[in-house]
């Protein structure tokens, strides 16, 4: 639980972090311009994140993402394009996402 998102500003130093897993954080909305630079990434859990609003356009760099998982991700309306460039990506778990059409 974090209850402010001031080490998730800071994200982008960890440039060896290769697993990420975010839960319950009500009051994180956005971080993907750190998150984008972690290039190392190999899996990330997001869930019960109830105001986060993902930027599709900020995931372009994860190409080594191999898991993704998106549970209780109520503002998550649409999966982003950039999907597409996840030629690493192995195993994607979406659940619990109301308003995904």
């Amino acid at each position: 639980y974090l209850s402010s998102i001031s080490l998730v500003n800071k994200l982008g130093k960890f440039t060896s972090l290769t697993t990420l897993n975010i839960e319950r954080c009500s009051s994180l909305i956005l971080f993907l311009n750190e998150l984008n630079k972690l290039t190392s990434f190999i899996t990330l859990n997001i869930g019960w994140c109830l105001s986060f609003i993902l930027l599709p356009n900020k995931l372009g760099n994860l190409t080594s993402l191999t898991t993704l998982n998106l549970e209780r991700y109520t503002m998550l309306t649409s999966l982003p394009n950039e999907l597409n460039n996840f030629t690493s990506l192995t195993t994607l778990t979406i659940g619990w996402c109301s308003s995904l059409t």
